[in-house]
């Protein structure tokens, strides 16, 4: 006897980055999803006015009973709930593998906590952003691609509305027992930075450095550590932050869960 999917979405936050394009993601393959956002947020402006699917509330989500009372309050969410609980929890990861300490340790905390009142989770590693390039090199503030140390480390690349696409897909047909407690990871494209460097075909000079330039440059610090996680491998969906260690394969092994899908290449995204 097959599974009964799930049919009832729910979003809490909805920021700009990932949380609008998860939102329209479902919207586009006519699938229902409500939206809890801050009294005071205007992210939701980016959202059409005139889709039946979608329905935004206001409220404080520092606040447990005025969420648990607007989850109840719906209907459609009335099937994917249990006394008040939520059947699947889909976690802000969007990353790599939150290590149990050091950055991000917060994320693996809350999934320690998640599973301590039993609440079951899904967790989706897609590696980077490629619009962050840009960025993590400083070439939007000095016109340059800055790459700390060989830059000869791949690591993992997916876009944002793949990332989107992806996790609306998978939820609206996978079957539970495929999701419960489960960490997906996607791979829309593995590089390294150098090879990122080359797609610029010499529009823009490269500068192999020790650390990111700071004049210009605002939390330079913070860049530099990026890539220099990046160049030790922690920048790919195979890293495994008990071991230190990268798995290629591993990076990519739920990309088959959505059959058939063509994944962005970095170059399209950056308009390259």
């Amino acid at each position: 006897m097959s599974e009964e999917l799930f049919k009832s979405f729910a979003i809490v936050g909805a920021g700009p980055h990932i949380g609008i394009p998860v939102v329209k993601a479902f919207l586009a393959i006519g699938t229902p999803i409500l939206v809890i956002a801050r009294p005071t947020s205007t992210n939701t402006s980016a959202l059409p006015d005139d889709d039946l699917n979608l329905k935004v509330v206001r409220a404080d989500y520092t606040s447990a009973s005025e969420v648990s009372a607007i989850l109840l309050a719906q209907d459609v969410l009335a099937d994917a709930a249990k006394e008040a609980g939520v059947k699947l929890f889909v976690p802000s990861e969007f990353g790599m593998s939150p290590p149990a300490v050091g950055l991000a340790h917060e994320k693996h905390d809350f999934s320690l906590y998640a599973k301590s009142i039993g609440l079951p989770t899904l967790r989706v590693y897609n590696g980077l952003f490629p619009d962050i390039v840009p960025w993590l090199t400083a070439l939007t503030e000095t016109g340059k691609f800055h790459i700390v140390s060989k830059g000869n480390t791949p690591g993992s690349f997916t876009a944002v509305s793949d990332v989107a696409g992806y996790v609306a897909h998978i939820l609206t047909t996978q079957p539970p027992s495929r999701l419960l407690d489960v960490e997906v990871r996607i791979e829309g494209q593995r590089a390294t930075l150098s090879e990122i460097s080359a797609l610029y075909k010499g529009s823009v000079p490269v500068v192999y450095c020790d650390a990111l330039p700071t004049e210009g440059v605002p939390r330079a610090d913070v860049r530099t550590q990026r890539q220099r996680r990046f160049d030790v491998g922690r920048s790919s969906c195979g890293w495994n932050p008990e071991t230190d260690t990268d798995d290629a394969e591993l990076a990519s092994k739920d990309n088959s869960l959505w059959e058939g899908h063509r994944w962005l290449t970095i170059g399209e995204v950056l308009g390259l």
